[in-house]
């Protein structure tokens, strides 16, 4: 009686160990998770003589973040050609352009993909191999329109510029510390039981009293 309780009490206290280990434990599977990607639809056009990116303002909620982007040349101006571009400012770099759709005709559309990388306030952007940092304007990353650049047809990718992303993290770590709470709570319990059986089929005056009702006494 006496060892088949400690060891229902060991294997309670190696059960709670495990729970607790795995739950405070760095989640492995979510460090392999790739990055969010966020997709933008952006057109280049003319309005009211005005060369523009429609929007020219990308918000990007975090870093690191995949952008896709397809760009769509809606310009009403018969011939007129315009890219979505992302210079690098790296000076050996082999191409200055680091993101590039190249000239893109009225009707056409081409997309780009490109990751943004930590640390934000670099602004490095992963295309291909290559982890250059962008081109900024403003404290933003810079994108430009190469045959209308002086005529400001430019934009900009804003990284955080979204309020009250980090809301459902916050909450997701609550809600495991609320569990962890319940378990801590559910194993101390257990602990509590277990010991109290162990300690009372251990104890002489209990072991004398069930011999002597097996023995058929009062």
């Amino acid at each position: 009686m006496r060892i088949r309780a400690v060891l229902t009490a060991t294997l309670a206290v190696a059960l709670l160990a495990a729970t607790l280990s795995a739950l405070f434990a760095p989640n492995a599977s979510a460090q392999g998770v790739p990055p969010p990607k966020v997709f933008w639809t952006i057109f280049g056009t003319t309005e009211n003589g005005v060369l523009k990116f429609i929007p020219d303002r990308l918000i990007v909620p975090q870093v690191p973040t995949i952008v896709n982007v397809t760009f769509v040349n809606t310009d009403p101006g018969p011939g007129v050609q315009h890219t979505f571009t992302i210079r690098s400012t790296a000076a050996n770099a082999p191409d200055p352009l680091l993101v590039n759709t190249g000239l893109i005709s009225p009707g056409q559309q081409a997309f780009v993909e490109f990751a943004l990388t930590p640390p934000q306030n670099e602004n490095r952007i992963l295309a291909g191999t290559r982890n250059e940092t962008a081109e900024v304007e403003g404290g933003f990353i810079k994108f430009y329109c190469i045959p209308h650049e002086a005529a400001r047809m430019i934009g900009h990718v804003v990284v955080g510029g979204v309020q009250g992303q980090a809301e459902p993290g916050e909450k997701g770590v609550f809600l495991r510390a609320y569990w962890i709470g319940l378990l801590g709570m559910a194993g101390t319990l257990v602990l509590v039981v277990v010991s109290y059986f162990v300690i009372k089929g251990s104890s002489r005056h209990y072991r004398d009293h069930h011999e002597h009702i097996r023995r058929g006494g009062p």
